[in-house]
C-alpha cells in the first residue's frame, strides 16, 4: 500500500468518524427538543394548579367563624388503623388522606385505607350549612354509596357527626367522632348501630402529619425520575 492509498483510508474513516458524528447529533436534537417541550408543559401546567390552589385557598367573602373553624382538619396525613377486634397494639390498617381548603367554606377530602379486606377510597366534603345553621359531611367511596352526615362541635377540637338512613330494610345509623389533640395529630373513630341498639366500635384511627412536605412529595418523585432517565456526562456522572 503506497502513502497516497493509506491517505485516501486515513481521510476516509475521518469522514466516516464525522458523519457518525453528525447523525448522532441529529438523532438527538429531536429528542432534547422533545423533552424540553414536555419540561414546559409540565411547568404550565405545575404553574396552573398552583394559582388553582392559591385561589381556592383565599376565603371567600362569605365564608365566616363558623366555615373556619373546619380550618383545623386541613393537612396531609398518614394513619394508622384498629377495627373492632384488632389487639390494641396490633392495628391491622394503615390510611392516608389530604385535606384541603376550598374558598374557606369548605374542605375537601381524598381518602385511601388499607385494610384486611383490601382497598378503599373514598371523596368526602365538610361544609356549614348557613341555612340550616348546622355542620355537615358528604362522603362519596368506590362502593358507590353516598352518605350524608350531620355534625355539631361537642367542643374546640372535637367534631362529631351522625347519619341515619335505611339499610336493607333496617335503620342504621353511624357517627364519626373528629378529635384534634395538637397540630400534627387527629384521632377519628367510626360507631355503629342498627335499629335502637347502642353503638358499636367499627374502628380508631390516630393521624399524624405527613412526614413529605405538601406540594413537594410528587415533584420530588418527579426529578428523582428525570435524573434516573437523564444519561452519565463529565459534568453529572
Amino acid at each position: 500500500m503506497n502513502a497516497r492509498t493509506g491517505r485516501w483510508i486515513l481521510e476516509g474513516m475521518i469522514l466516516l468518524a464525522a458523519l457518525t458524528w453528525l447523525a448522532a447529533v441529529a438523532l438527538a436534537e429531536p429528542q432534547s427538543q422533545q423533552a424540553q417541550s414536555g419540561q414546559g408543559r409540565q411547568s404550565v401546567a405545575q404553574v396552573a394548579a398552583e394559582l388553582q390552589a392559591k385561589r381556592t385557598a383565599e376565603a371567600s367573602p362569605f365564608a365566616g367563624a363558623e366555615d373556619q373553624r373546619l380550618a383545623i382538619w386541613t393537612g396531609t396525613w398518614e394513619e394508622t388503623v384498629r377495627f373492632a377486634g384488632d389487639p390494641e397494639d396490633k392495628p391491622s390498617g394503615t390510611g392516608k388522606w389530604k385535606a384541603t381548603p376550598f374558598y374557606g367554606l369548605y374542605v375537601v377530602i381524598n381518602y385511601e385505607l388499607k385494610g384486611p379486606e383490601g382497598r378503599y377510597h373514598a371523596h368526602g366534603v365538610m361544609a356549614f350549612d348557613h341555612e340550616a345553621k348546622a355542620y355537615h359531611l358528604w362522603w362519596f367511596d368506590d362502593g358507590a354509596n353516598i352518605s350524608d352526615y350531620t355534625g355539631t362541635w361537642k367542643d374546640d377540637t372535637t367534631l362529631v357527626f351522625e347519619l341515619k338512613r335505611t339499610s336493607s330494610g333496617k335503620i342504621f345509623r353511624e357517627r364519626i367522632t373528629y378529635t384534634k389533640p395538637s397540630d400534627d395529630e387527629v384521632q377519628s373513630k367510626i360507631e355503629q348501630a342498627f335499629g335502637t341498639e347502642p353503638f358499636k366500635l367499627y374502628l380508631e384511627a390516630s393521624a399524624h402529619r405527613s412526614a413529605v412536605l405538601e406540594g413537594q412529595g410528587g415533584n420530588q418523585q418527579q426529578q428523582q425520575q428525570q435524573q434516573k432517565r437523564r444519561p452519565p456526562s463529565p459534568q453529572n456522572p
